[in-house]
């Protein structure tokens, strides 16, 4: 399978259109709690319920899948992590993001990985969860990856399956850079 890697204009833009391709009015998308503060609105944008799972600092401020499976329903429809996370900076273990994203990906779900701080990662090797579950949505940002605050330059890979879905949006949501 061939994944999409097509540049955005920024990561929000990315994140955007990976959701639109996902999400319908009354689907539940699971993030932590905290998270970065824009997935909720982006997930109502689409008419998405955001399901909150509360996590803390015995956790690393990461759900594990036990945290997962909890908050899962019958409206469930994916996941969005992010490693290292905004706004807390702490990383998911790799081995915890691959029993999560294989247990989502069983019932029929989907899990978006913001990886826009993946360089920012200091005393261990940094990891995509591309390596881990190869159908993951990754959405990355040559603006934290390469320090060019401001460019606003974003990317994103998507599962081959995503990738036809999501192409009609990327003009509505998208254009080149300056």
């Amino acid at each position: 399978m061939r994944p999409l890697s097509a540049p955005k204009r920024s990561a929000k833009n990315a994140l955007l259109l990976a959701l639109g391709t996902l999400v319908n009015p009354g689907d539940e998308v699971l993030m932590p709690d905290p998270c970065y503060a824009c997935n909720a609105n982006f997930v109502h944008l689409y008419g998405g319920v955001p399901v909150y799972m509360p996590v803390g600092a015995g956790q690393a401020f990461q759900p594990g899948l036990a945290d997962i499976k909890a908050a899962w329903t019958a409206r469930s429809r994916g996941v969005v992590l992010a490693s290292p996370a905004n706004p807390t900076g702490t990383l998911i273990d790799r081995a915890e993001f691959t029993s999560i994203a294989a247990w989502v990906h069983d019932r029929g779900g989907f899990v978006i990985m913001d990886e826009i701080y993946q360089e920012l990662v200091y005393g261990q090797d940094p990891w995509t969860a591309l390596s881990a579950c190869p159908d993951t949505w990754v959405v990355n940002s040559f603006s934290k990856y390469f320090g060019m605050t401001g460019w606003r330059l974003g990317w994103m890979v998507a599962p081959q399956a995503g990738v036809r879905p999501s192409s009609g949006g990327v003009a509505a949501v998208a254009s080149t850079a300056p």
